[in-house]
């Protein structure tokens, strides 16, 4: 997608990716005996024309990579240095390679050093980890992923997945029953990152296209990894709320319950959710008098032994399937196994057979479908301009939109007065003070867009004027609503307009109409089952990773639509939540497939408390995981302090990093000096000036991405018989 110099623009418009797709068409492809490639035939075409350069050792850039890749992009991978990897190990026929790698590569050229291309060559430059950042070039898009960004007191400060854990506040979201954190498996947080990363790409070959010139995109994994594992928690310290944060608001029952052949998770947060268990459970006697959430809160340790009475006489599968028939949100813990027997999986075309080191497995496929549509209105690719409207609420949904709002398209929430929004209606609330405009989670999963509060008796006319002024629709308040709405996905992608579905587990199959929230996709995708102590007792994962991790995945897709060839093509994507969470734990599937799995003892993790009473996570690899030095590192972290033990680590080659949590980040020196959490004019007077999780990249030399407020209920209205949601009046 690379501008030739010297090639005027169809039409008079401006030179961008419309007009250099067919001149990067004509670029080699790189064949021989020095590339290999397994599965190079994406199910979405969105990036088709755009060629990206993997350079460098990290899982977080591999990763970005490849899912690039997977919406259609031509991925080439430059030779990566073998190091350890923590996770399982095929034997493959060269040799034992890590699973990991083996995954995010199998969409990708390999090249040798001699075949590498030319940088002028590529759109993208994604550089993580590799020592050997190259200099910005004309036309490209330069990517640098590093553990703390590439300013401020820590930017000199390395480290690679224990380091985002702790850093980020990830660990701190999940602990053993003593509350000491336990570290994420494999490389979840990396993941993360590459996530962050492909989007800050698009949002590069965005500005690329707008402005030209070399455009370098700086990309901090400390920041990634806290917008995505440690949002909810953030919001609620900057905006003072009363209780815990995130999953742990949940009443009882909530949590994991033992059953005959291993674990379900039950969540039933909502009076409703709470009748519908005890209709699941035969209407016990002791469940009445329990209907409100206070005698719950306070009964919480007579109904979980209940409910672990129920669920110890039955299977997983079956607790789950019961109390879903009575709206409970409930799912079974899964285990990678387990997961290649997924019926859900198995009808949605995730489980992918293939060859990884030359052995026959399975992979995990995109974690969303695409159901093409018709060719409508030619428009100029890019974000700039784009228009989108969103039937959303909670968090996966409205992420999405805040991400592209803050990326330069104008991003338009409907809202219903009989039905708005949880965190308007139920908070927590800044101060403890309820009010619309006062939910903290709102606040900062829908900044950067505008409300329009539609007239419910006249709703699905206001939503469908709106939408034929609309590029984009943005929905996951599931069919129901949308019939009632007269919203019809495929019928706006016959008109060549993208919908973007998100849901726990997608429209179709055996489970699509299964209750969710984050903790309940996280069990049923494999990760929970794997957050585990060295003993393999459960861990308590609090992190809701499903909602924002899924939200950058979904904008990640409508982005490549919006910049690729297709952008006047619509389609439906159709986004699974579960599926998502599986992707971060993609290398244990793939394990788990295949009978050539090597034991691997050259990483180890661990957690040790200072003498501070603060945690300290450390890394050892390969030589370092003797028990000798095992027990070196324990009492060095024990007789210092959290920051002091960390640094001497670091200072002897240890990947170390203090375990920090989301009051701690809030007040952290070096994310205050990157101004990762901006003020803004709340609209809600009495609060003033509130504050954001910012966006986790920025463009070099410009300084944080520019968030605008969350709106406030109604602030602005269309004027329907124009066509652009730029005619807003506020």
């Amino acid at each position: 997608m690379k501008p030739s110099a010297g090639e005027s623009p169809p039409d008079g418009q401006q030179q961008n990716a419309y007009c250099s797709i067919v001149m990067f068409t004509q670029l080699p492809t790189i064949t021989g005996d020095d590339a290999t490639v397994t599965d190079v035939a994406p199910p979405s075409g969105f990036l088709a024309g755009v060629r990206v350069l993997d350079l460098g050792n990290g899982v977080a850039g591999s990763s970005a990579a490849a899912l690039l890749a997977s919406l259609g992009a031509d991925v080439v991978r430059a030779p990566r240095a073998s190091q350890d990897r923590c996770g399982p190990i095929i034997d493959s026929t060269d040799g034992p390679e890590a699973a990991v790698d083996l995954v995010l590569d199998r969409q990708k050229h390999t090249v040798t050093a001699q075949s590498m291309p030319n940088l002028e060559d590529v759109d993208i430059v994604i550089a993580d980890g590799s020592g050997q950042t190259p200099e910005p070039t004309e036309g490209v898009v330069l990517v640098v992923i590093s553990p703390f960004g590439a300013d401020g007191p820590h930017s000199h400060r390395s480290g690679g997945e224990i380091v985002a854990q702790a850093s980020g506040g990830l660990m701190a979201t999940i602990e053993d029953a003593s509350g000491t954190p336990v570290p994420a498996p494999g490389y979840v947080a990396s993941k993360a990152v590459g996530a962050v990363a492909a989007l800050a790409a698009l949002h590069g070959l965005e500005r690329r296209n707008q402005v030209g010139g070399p455009v370098t995109v700086d990309v901090s994994a400390q920041e990634a990894v806290v917008f995505t594992a440690a949002l909810p928690e953030c919001a609620h310290v900057m905006y003072r709320c009363a209780g815990r944060a995130g999953s742990g608001r949940y009443l009882a029952p909530s949590g994991l319950f033992t059953c005959l052949d291993g674990l379900v998770r039950i969540t039933a947060v909502e009076n409703h959710q709470w009748r519908g268990l005890r209709a699941a459970l035969g209407e016990p006697d002791w469940a009445a008098g329990l209907d409100e959430r206070p005698a719950r809160i306070e009964h919480a340790e007579l109904i979980n032994t209940r409910v672990t009475e129920w669920t110890a006489a039955r299977h997983k599968a079956e607790c789950a399937a019961l109390l879903q028939a009575n709206g409970v949100p409930s799912t079974p813990v899964n285990h990678p196994s387990e997961l290649l027997e997924s019926p859900q999986l198995a009808h949605r075309g995730s489980l992918v057979p293939t060859q990884l080191g030359g052995r026959d497995a399975t992979v995990l496929g995109p974690p969303w479908t695409v159901s093409p549509g018709a060719a409508g209105t030619p428009a100029q690719p890019g974000l700039t301009g784009l228009r989108i409207a969103e039937l959303t609420h909670v968090l996966a949904g409205p992420i999405v939109g805040a991400l592209l709002g803050a990326m330069g398209a104008t991003v338009l929430r409907l809202e219903d007065p009989e039905r708005l929004d949880i965190y308007r209606r139920s908070g927590p609330f800044a101060d403890g003070t309820a009010g619309p405009e006062r939910g903290a989670y709102f606040a900062v999963a829908n900044h950067s867009k505008h409300s329009v509060l539609l007239d419910p008796a006249n709703a699905a006319e206001e939503v469908a004027a709106i939408l034929a002024a609309s590029d984009v629709v943005i929905e996951n308040v599931g069919s129901s609503r949308l019939h009632r709405l007269a919203v019809d996905p495929a019928t706006l992608a016959g008109a060549g307009r993208l919908t973007l579905r998100v849901s726990g587990f997608g429209c179709d199959g055996p489970l699509a109409g299964y209750r969710v929230y984050a903790n309940n996709v996280q069990a049923y995708g494999g990760l929970a089952g794997l957050c585990a102590t060295a003993d393999g007792t459960p861990a308590r994962l609090g992190t809701v990773l499903a909602d924002p991790l899924s939200s950058v995945v979904g904008a990640v897709v409508i982005a490549a639509w919006a910049l690729g060839p297709s952008r006047s093509t619509g389609a439906v994507v159709d986004l699974a939540m579960a599926e998502v969470v599986a992707s971060t734990v993609s290398e244990f599937v793939a394990a788990a497939s295949t009978d050539h799995v090597a034991a691997n003892a050259t990483v180890t993790r661990a957690v040790h408390r200072a003498s501070d009473d603060r945690w300290v996570a450390v890394e050892l690899r390969g030589d370092q995981c003797g028990q000798a030095q095992a027990e070196f590192v324990a009492a060095l972290i024990t007789t210092n302090r959290a920051d002091d033990a960390a640094f001497k680590l670091q200072g002897a080659g240890i990947e170390a990093a203090v375990v920090r949590r989301a009051g701690e980040l809030l007040t952290e020196p070096h994310l205050a000096a990157r101004g990762f959490f901006p003020e803004i004019a709340h609209p809600d007077p009495d609060i003033g000036t509130g504050r954001l999780v910012g966006l986790p990249w920025r463009f070099a030399g410009d300084g944080p991405v520019p968030l605008k407020p969350p709106p406030a209920l109604g602030s602005s209205h269309p004027d329907l018989t124009r066509t652009r949601h730029a005619d807003i009046v506020p």
